[in-house]
């Protein structure tokens, strides 16, 4: 008889109410958690990226979106051949098959080329090691300026247009730059400088053979 009190009257009730709930839960939570995770990983779901290579980059954007899809700039680079500001490469590729909220990497073309430092050149190297460094940097070089009162061929500046560039500097290689390299001394004394080593002259020597008794 004591067991009866527990299907009958407020206890039964209980009884009753607390095994359902045990029911739902034990029920409930993993139907909810597979549906969920069907809606979180969108389940199905199959887009087609479209492409947006050549594309400027705020269209490219939009027309991801629209497909529900998002994009980050993921590199940059220069193309002479592309419009400033278009998209040069996509990852994934245009026509692969994604689900919604895939990332699409893009690669963007930038308006010029990127700035270069200028390296360490003025008053420690020859024209020779000065243009072959900044050939190598892709700088294009105009004539040289020669300038009086220092050893010939090393380099004491460097100019783009009117302005003075100093070691460091960010300047771009579209431009040319122009060497100021020494022309000598006018008492030519010191003679020159090929990969700035300074070389005497003949005529700093003593050329009297003669022998005094």
């Amino acid at each position: 008889m004591g067991l009866k009190k527990y299907f009958k009257g407020k206890s039964g009730a209980l009884f009753w109410f607390n095994v359902l709930l045990a029911l739902a839960v034990l029920v409930g939570v993993p139907l909810a958690a597979f549906y969920s995770l069907n809606r979180l990983t969108h389940h199905g779901e199959k887009i087609t990226v479209p492409n947006v290579v050549n594309v400027d980059a705020y269209q490219a954007t939009e027309m991801l979106k629209k497909e529900g899809l998002l994009c980050i700039i993921g590199d940059s680079t220069y193309s002479p051949s592309h419009k400033p500001g278009a998209i040069l490469e996509q990852t994934p590729a245009a026509g692969s098959v994604v689900k919604s909220g895939r990332i699409v990497y893009l690669t963007i073309n930038l308006n010029g080329k990127p700035l270069v430092r200028m390296p360490d050149l003025v008053n420690n190297s020859s024209f020779r090691e000065a243009e072959a460094k900044l050939k190598a940097l892709d700088f294009k070089l105009s004539p040289v300026q020669e300038i009086q009162g220092y050893p010939k061929g090393l380099v004491v500046g460097i100019k783009q247009g009117t302005r003075e560039v100093h070691k460091g500097d960010l300047i771009s290689t579209e431009r040319a730059l122009t060497l100021l390299v020494g022309a000598g001394f006018p008492e030519d004394t010191l003679g020159y400088v090929d990969d700035t080593i300074l070389v005497e002259t003949p005529a700093d020597f003593d050329t009297d053979d003669s022998v005094t008794e």
